[in-house]
């Protein structure tokens, strides 16, 4: 009996033990914001979550070229250059990488077909200086001043099979680092 006493006793008590081990606790978050000297790209627009800086694009052709194929990229909200521009009382040093695009290697590929067509990327307008694949490229932007961000394409002249009729298309992915 003495046995059931202490083990009713014990049961009451440990009930009673976790009903008033729970409790509320208060405490506090500090939020904060930092406003600094920084950069932004102008001539974007925003799709979803991911930033529109423009479009590369090589217009109309028939299935064979005999000329390269020529285009700078025109910012999407504006329809001119893509730019950056800094806030800081100095100059600020930036990257600028491309990828190679859908198929990793700069080629556009017919939207029903299976043809592709290869094309490169370049900083200059003699396009002579290409971006490297994933390869950051160093530019400066001064104080205040919009520093325009060069994109140039090119494609070679085609003179062999004749590229099927339609629209061909890649998106590459840029990044900006300040």
């Amino acid at each position: 009996m003495n046995i059931l006493k202490k083990l009713t006793l014990s049961l009451l008590l440990g009930t009673g033990y976790i009903a008033t081990a729970q409790a509320a606790v208060t405490g506090q978050v500090d939020v904060k914001l930092n406003v600094s000297t920084g950069c932004t790209v102008e001539g974007s627009t925003v799709a979803g979550s991911i930033n529109q800086f423009g479009t590369l694009d090589f217009g109309k052709t028939s299935g064979n070229w005999d000329n390269i194929l020529t285009a700078q990229v025109a910012a999407s909200a504006t329809g001119s250059h893509l730019n950056v521009k800094c806030d800081s009382t100095t100059p600020v040093n930036f990257t600028v990488a491309i990828d190679g695009g859908q198929r990793a290697d700069r080629s556009l590929k017919h939207s029903t077909g299976t043809d592709l067509v290869s094309y490169n990327v370049y900083r200059d307008a003699a396009r002579t200086t290409a971006y490297a694949i994933n390869t950051p490229q160093s530019f400066s932007a001064a104080s205040g001043v919009s520093e325009q961000v060069p994109i140039f394409g090119a494609i070679a002249a085609n003179s062999g099979t004749a590229k099927a009729q339609g629209d061909y298309q890649d998106t590459l992915l840029v990044t900006v680092n300040f």
